[in-house]
This record gives C-alpha cells, sequence and structure tokens, in this order.
C-alpha cells in the first residue's frame, strides 16, 4: 500500500499550485520529500486526477519499445518519459532502457516467473520383468536367509556366553 493517499496526493497538488507554497514547504505540511510532490504535480497537469491512481500493469514489448523510441527521438529524460507515458515509477523506465542497451529487444519481453520444478527422485530400475513365481522363490530365499543368520548370532552369542562362564575370576 502507498504511504500517501490519493487525497493526501490531490490535498498536496492544491496547496502548491492554488496556494502558491512551493514544494519544499508543501513536502514538509504533507510529511513528504520533495520529489513526491514534483512527481505528483507533473503527473496531475499532464494526466489529471487518473495520473494520480495507483496503476497495476504488465507493459507490452510494444509499449516499451514505444516509450524508448521517444525518448530517442525527443531526447526526454527518463522521468519526462515516465509522466508523458503515465508510468508511476521512472524507475521502471530506466530499468527498460537499461535492459534494452544489454539485451536488446529480445530483453524486453517479460520473464516467465513460475517455480523451479522439484528434481524427481530417481526410481531404482526395479526388475518388473519377473514373474510372479520367481519373486516367491527370492522371498522364500531371502527368508531363509535372515532364519540362518538369526541361528547363527544364536550360536555366537551362546559360544560367547559359555566362554565367559568358563573363565575363572
Amino acid at each position: 500500500m502507498s504511504r500517501h493517499t490519493f487525497e493526501d496526493k490531490l490535498k498536496a497538488i492544491d496547496l502548491y499550485l492554488n496556494k502558491r507554497n512551493s514544494y519544499r514547504e508543501t513536502a514538509k505540511l504533507m510529511s513528504a520529500t520533495k520529489s513526491d510532490i514534483i512527481k505528483w504535480v507533473a503527473l496531475y497537469q499532464k494526466h489529471g486526477e487518473k495520473g494520480l491512481q495507483p496503476t497495476y500493469t504488465n507493459y507490452s514489448v510494444k509499449f516499451k519499445m514505444d516509450v524508448l523510441t521517444y525518448m530517442e527521438k525527443t531526447g526526454a529524460s527518463i522521468r519526462e518519459a515516465s509522466y508523458v507515458f503515465n508510468i508511476p515509477s521512472y524507475s521502471t523506465v530506466a530499468k527498460w532502457k537499461r535492459t534494452f542497451e544489454e539485451q536488446g529487444k529480445d530483453g524486453l519481453f517479460p520473464k516467465k516467473r513460475s517455480r523451479p520444478k522439484m528434481k524427481k527422485k530417481p526410481t531404482e530400475n526395479l526388475d518388473t520383468d519377473k514373474t510372479n513365481e520367481e519373486l516367491l522363490k527370492e522371498n522364500e530365499y531371502l527368508r531363509m536367509e535372515i532364519a540362518y543368520l538369526k541361528k547363527l548370532n544364536a550360536l555366537v552369542q551362546a559360544s560367547r556366553e559359555s566362554k565367559s562362564e568358563k573363565k575363572p575370576k
């Protein structure tokens, strides 16, 4: 949300234009910066109250090129171009200009803003070719192996216990 409401901006413009206050005095009265007052007055003079309304716009590449071409042909500054084309923030135009100089027209196309895709966990190549009978045989083999290891473990435990009982203390 903006720090200054639409009504605040209109009041500041009225103070500057009708009451003949300076930019600095108006800024002080409205708790705004001098550059804010200058921007609001310029937008109001160029576009009326509509220029002070917040805008949420995605600008087309053609529009961006029109703004940059206007600046080049007329020698307008970035701020002047933003006032003429009713772009709320001159830094938007500055960004377009910098991008155009670095990347050309292709840089002005909107970037896709999507979340990065999650990497899929590599799935182990399971033997899907095995038949049901083969799987049953493998399962039986694994059960026998587990039973063998359990018996072996029990024998090792028993031999350790018998050795510890035989040793005199």
